[in-house]
């Protein structure tokens, strides 16, 4: 089923890991996007550039300019409106994104911000697969490592207010708050 989306039109899904990027970037494949999970762009910067895997803030204005020169590369490229990218990023900071143009690009963050860690880490355990990574970790580890994702969503909820970029909150009814983002998206 190819539902056509706007022609040029990119999309960037940010936001807390295990929050619902990946899933919803996955909702969004019957819609001709290339999909970038830039996790691997993250690491790749991190160990060229020596920086510590948790050092988001420094990370963030690094992802933003490779986001940005993807977009500006396909505004010359020969394919210009026929390919439509996905970026599917942890971590960027809602100010950073006034590094990217954002003309043709539709930007959204997800976030947990309105649950405690233990809930949330039963929802993990509960829709975990097999081959995810936060299988591989001990539940307290986890905790905290949610405890951590819990105060950066509180964080990017409030920045995307003030810089006027959707913010959907995970912390409950997710795959319903994960098909408002899809319509968003889409429209």
């Amino acid at each position: 089923m190819e539902i056509k989306v706007g022609d040029k039109m990119h999309v960037i899904i940010a936001g807390a890991a295990r929050a619902g990027k990946t899933s919803l970037s996955l909702m969004l494949n019957d819609y001709g996007f290339t999909h970038y999970k830039m996790d691997s762009v993250k690491r790749g910067i991190c160990e060229a550039f020596n920086l510590k895997y948790d050092c988001w803030q420094a990370v963030s204005p690094l992802i933003c300019t490779v986001i940005n020169r993807i977009i500006l590369d396909n505004k010359t490229d020969t394919n210009y409106g026929i390919e439509k990218y996905l970026f599917d990023t942890p971590f960027l900071y809602p100010k950073d994104i006034e590094m990217i143009d954002t003309s043709d690009t539709k930007v959204i963050f997800l976030g947990y911000a309105h649950v405690d860690a233990d809930t949330y880490v039963k929802q993990i355990r509960d829709n975990d697969k097999n081959n995810f990574w936060s299988n591989k970790i001990s539940d307290e580890n986890l905790k905290k490592w949610t405890q951590d994702d819990i105060e950066y969503s509180k964080f990017i909820e409030s920045e995307c207010k003030k810089y006027n970029i959707p913010y959907f909150d995970t912390s409950s009814n997710r795959e319903e708050v994960l098909k408002k983002a899809l319509e968003y998206i889409i429209s």
